[in-house]
C-alpha cells in the first residue's frame, strides 16, 4: 500500500518525501482542483519529478477540473513537457480530458479523481476500460462499501485517509459557482460551506462544515488487508510540518510500528472518522475555522485556566467566547503557576497567560512551538534515498571496475559502470572485503544508499583508495544521469480535433423534469410531451438496489452505464455529469443509449455556442431551480428547511428519500426571457425543472415560453464562471 501525499508547493514536496511518501501529487500554477493554492510553476514541476524519481517516488500532477475546449487545447503544451519528462500520471476529473491524454500521450498513467464522484464498482469498473489506471473513490463511502467494490473490480483504488472533507459529493457542487462565479469544480471553491448560515427558526450554526477526517492505524491496516492501492492525505494548502507529520505517521503504520498522532495539533477544525464508520459524527456546528485543540476553560471572571496539554512560552492560543466566535490570538510570552513566572506548564496546571480578552471563555491551543521545533529540525536532517546494488572487480593485471546497479519504479535496470587503471602492485598490507564495502558506501550528498555489494578481489593487490573515490564518484554520477534518462519520453504528434454541428438548423423540443404526479399533470395538460423524473446524483455502492437503471434520465455515471448494458434508447444524460467542453460530449456520443446530452450550467452564452455536436443531441436548461450541493450525511432531521448565509445567499433544502440533503439555490435559475438568443445556440432540447412549484406555477411557467415574460435570472448564462 502506497502513501499519496500532497506537494503545494516545492518545500512540502521534500517535506512529503523525507517522511515517508511512496507517491506525490503536486499542481502545475493555474490548473487543477487547488488553483488558488501556491502550486509549482512548470520548471519547479520539472525539479520535482527529477526530485522525487531519484528516491524511487512516483509523481502525480493534478489535472483534476473540469475544462473548456480552448484549455485542453492549450493544454497540450504544458502536459507534453512533464510527459517528456517522465511525469508517471495525472489526475483527472473531466471524462473528455481522459480521452484527449491517453490519445495523445500514450502510456501516461491516468487517476480518476474524486471529484468523479466514482462511488460503485460498475462505474470504477467502466472507468477502467476508458483508460483509468487508478480510482480515487468518493468520500462518502463507508468501509463496507469500499470492501465491495476492491472485491469487484481490478483497476487500482486510493482512498482518502486524512484533511479537509467537502460536505457536498465532490464534483457535485455548485454553490460557490452559482452565488460569486467561483467554480469548484474548476480549482476556485470560495468555501462558502465554511460559513455561519441561520435556519428558518432563527438557530445559527455552521451547519454544513463537517469536522476534518483523521483515519488510524485500524482503519488503514483494515484497508491494507483489502488490497486498497494508496491511501491519500489532503493537505496541499496545509504547512509544510502538517504534511511531514501527517504521511510520517502514515508511514509510522505501515512499518509495523504505530505512535501516536500529532496531526491535530498543527491543523484543527475538529476531527472525526469521515464517512468511513456508518455511525460516525460527522458535522461540527460550532466553529469551521483552524481554532486548534482545546486547552482549557476560563475559570470564572478570573484569567486563569486549568490547561489539558503542556504550555511553554512561544506557544500560540486562541480565545473564543461562549458562542464559539474568535475573539483573538497570541503567542504565550508569560506563565504564571504558583504566583511564578515559568517557562513551562504541565497538563492539569491552574495558571495565567496575562489579561484574558473580554468574553473569553475557551482557550485553543493553535500552534505547539515544541512540536513546530521538532518536526523542522527532523526535515531539515532527514534524507530520503534509493537504495543501489554495487559491483567491484579488482584484481592484479586487470582494470579496476566498478559497477552500480538500481531499478526504476517502471521496472527498468539502469546500470553504471566504471573504470580506473589497470591494478600492477602488491598491496603492502591487508586490505578487507569490509574496508572496501565500507568505501563505497560513503555517498556523500547524494540520493542513493549502498545495499548488495559484490567484491571480486583478489585479496594482495593494491587497490588506491584515492583511485575507487574517483571511480565511485563517477559512477554515482552516470548513474543518477541515466535514472532521470530512463524516465524520458517523445510525446508524438498532437492529434488535431473537429466537432461539427448538424448541417440543419434545429427547432428545439421543450421538456421538463418533474419532481411530483401534480407537476407531472400540468406539465402535459399544458403541452409538454417528454416528461423526465427526479432521479439521485450519486449511485452509492449501498443504494445500487434502490437507483432505476429503466429511466430515461441518467443523473449519474451508472445509470448511463447501466442503460447501455441494458440496451436502452434514447437515454438523456444530466447536466451534473459536467458536461462542458466538445471532448466529453464525443465521449458520451459513444454511448449507443445516450440520445441527448444536457450541458452544464456554468458556461455562459458565448461558450454555449461553441459547444458542437453531430453525433448526440445537445439539450439545456433554461428554467429551474439549481441544485448546489448533493449532500450524503443526514444534516437535518426534517424534510424541509431554508437557510440563509452570511452575504444574504438563501438557500432550501430537501432531504430525500435516501436520508440524502438536497440544498437549492433560493431563487430559480430562468433563461426564458433570452430564449430566442438560446434558439440561436442549436439546442435540440430545451428543459424545465420543477422542484418547488406549486401546478399553477407550472403553468404559467410553460406560458411563459410563448411571451418570454418573467423575471430573468441568468445564475452563470451571462457571464459563465471562473
Amino acid at each position: 500500500m502506497n502513501i499519496v501525499a500532497p506537494a503545494g508547493n516545492y518545500e512540502k514536496l521534500e517535506a512529503a518525501i523525507k517522511a515517508g511518501a511512496n507517491e506525490v501529487f503536486f499542481g502545475l500554477r493555474g490548473f487543477g482542483a487547488r488553483r488558488n493554492n501556491q502550486n509549482l510553476a512548470i520548471n519547479e514541476v520539472l525539479d520535482a519529478i527529477d526530485y522525487a524519481h531519484s528516491r524511487g517516488i512516483m509523481t502525480s500532477m493534478t489535472l483534476n477540473t473540469i475544462l473548456k475546449d480552448t484549455e485542453i487545447n492549450s493544454m497540450y503544451n504544458n502536459v507534453k513537457r512533464v510527459y517528456e519528462h517522465g511525469i508517471d500520471a495525472v489526475i483527472v476529473q473531466d471524462l473528455g480530458f481522459i480521452k484527449f491524454i491517453k490519445e495523445n500521450f500514450p502510456g501516461l498513467r491516468v487517476h480518476g479523481s474524486t471529484q468523479m464522484t466514482v462511488a460503485n464498482h460498475v462505474e470504477a469498473k467502466k472507468l477502467e476500460e476508458l483508460g483509468l489506471d487508478r480510482v480515487v473513490l468518493a468520500r462518502e463511502l463507508s468501509f463496507e462499501e469500499i470492501k465491495s467494490i476492491r472485491e469487484k473490480t481490478n483497476v487500482e483504488l486510493e482512498i482518502f485517509v486524512s484533511g479537509s472533507l467537502c460536505i457536498s459529493y465532490s464534483g457535485n457542487c455548485y454553490i460557490s459557482s452559482f452565488i460569486g462565479g467561483r467554480s469548484g469544480n474548476r480549482g476556485l471553491c470560495a468555501y462558502s460551506c465554511r460559513k455561519k448560515f441561520t435556519d428558518e427558526k432563527g438557530k445559527e450554526a455552521y451547519f454544513l462544515s463537517p469536522n476534518d477526517q483523521l483515519l488510524q492505524a485500524k482503519e488503514i491496516n483494515m484497508l491494507k488487508e483489502i488490497g486498497i492501492e494508496g491511501i491519500k492525505v489532503e493537505g496541499r494548502k496545509k504547512s509544510s510540518e502538517y504534511v511531514f507529520e501527517t504521511v510520517s505517521y502514515y508511514d509510522n503504520i505501515l512499518k509495523g510500528t504505530p505512535r501516536p498522532t500529532e496531526s491535530y495539533k498543527l491543523f484543527n477544525r475538529g476531527y472525526s472518522k469521515g464517512y468511513f464508520y456508518l455511525d460516525n459524527k460527522l458535522m461540527n456546528f460550532k466553529y469551521s475555522s483552524n481554532f486548534g485543540y482545546f486547552l482549557g476553560v476560563r475559570i470564572g471572571e478570573t484569567n486563569n485556566f486549568r490547561i489539558d496539554d503542556d504550555l511553554i512560552l512561544g506557544d500560540g492560543v486562541q480565545f473564543v467566547d461562549e458562542n464559539f466566535e474568535a475573539i483573538s490570538g497570541e503567542y504565550v510570552n508569560k506563565i504564571i503557576f504558583n504566583g511564578e513566572k515559568v517557562q513551562k506548564a504541565q497538563k492539569n496546571d491552574t495558571i495565567s497567560i496575562g489579561k484574558l480578552p473580554k468574553g473569553t471563555k475557551y482557550i485553543y491551543k493553535n500552534y505547539s512551538k515544541e512540536i513546530n521545533d521538532r518536526i523542522i529540525h527532523n526535515i531539515k536532517v532527514s534524507k530520503r534515498f534509493s537504495t543501489i546494488a554495487g559491483e567491484l572487480i579488482a584484481k592484479k593485471g586487470k582494470e579496476l571496475e566498478l559497477k552500480f546497479e538500481i531499478e526504476n519504479i517502471r521496472g527498468q535496470k539502469i546500470v553504471a559502470v566504471a573504470k580506473g587503471d589497470i591494478l600492477e602492485q602488491d598491496a603492502k598490507r591487508v586490505i578487507t572485503k569490509e574496508q572496501i564495502a565500507e568505501k563505497l558506501g560513503e555517498l556523500g550528498d547524494t540520493s542513493f544508499e549502498l545495499g548488495n555489494i559484490s567484491i571480486d578481489y583478489d585479496g594482495t593487490t593494491f587497490i588506491p583508495f584515492s583511485e575507487l573515490k574517483a571511480l565511485k564518484r563517477e559512477c554515482v554520477a552516470q548513474l543518477q544521469e541515466k535514472l532521470l534518462q530512463s524516465y524520458r519520453r517523445k510525446a508524438p504528434e498532437k492529434k488535431e480535433y473537429h466537432f461539427e454541428n448538424k448541417s440543419e438548423t434545429v427547432t428545439p423540443i421543450f421538456s421538463a423534469l418533474v419532481s411530483n404526479e401534480e407537476q407531472e399533470r400540468a406539465c402535459r395538460e399544458a403541452g409538454i410531451e417528454k416528461i423526465y423524473h427526479k432521479q439521485y446524483d450519486v449511485a452509492k455502492e449501498k443504494n445500487l438496489g434502490k437507483i432505476k437503471v429503466d429511466t430515461n434520465l441518467a443523473s449519474n455515471l451508472y445509470q448511463a452505464i447501466m442503460g447501455e448494458k441494458n440496451g436502452l434508447k434514447g437515454q438523456s444524460l444530466d447536466w451534473n455529469l459536467n458536461i462542458f467542453n466538445n471532448h466529453t460530449i464525443e465521449m458520451f456520443s459513444r454511448f449507443p443509449n445516450i440520445e441527448t446530452v444536457f450541458i452544464s450550467p456554468e458556461l455562459n452564452h458565448r461558450q454555449l455556442r461553441n459547444i458542437k455536436s453531430d453525433k448526440v443531441k445537445k439539450g439545456l436548461v433554461i428554467y429551474g431551480y439549481l441544485k448546489g450541493m448533493y449532500i450524503e450525511h443526514k444534516i437535518f432531521d426534517e424534510e424541509y428547511k431554508e437557510l440563509e448565509g452570511e452575504f444574504y445567499d438563501k438557500y432550501k433544502v430537501l432531504k430525500n428519500d435516501l436520508n440524502n440533503i438536497e440544498l437549492y439555490l433560493d431563487k430559480p435559475m430562468n433563461l426564458i426571457p433570452k430564449l430566442d438568443e438560446i434558439l440561436e445556440c442549436n439546442f435540440d432540447e430545451l428543459r424545465l425543472d420543477f422542484t418547488f412549484e406549486s401546478p399553477e406555477e407550472v403553468r404559467e411557467i410553460i406560458g411563459s415560453l410563448e411571451t418570454r415574460k418573467g423575471k430573468y435570472n441568468p445564475y452563470a448564462f451571462e457571464n459563465g464562471v471562473l
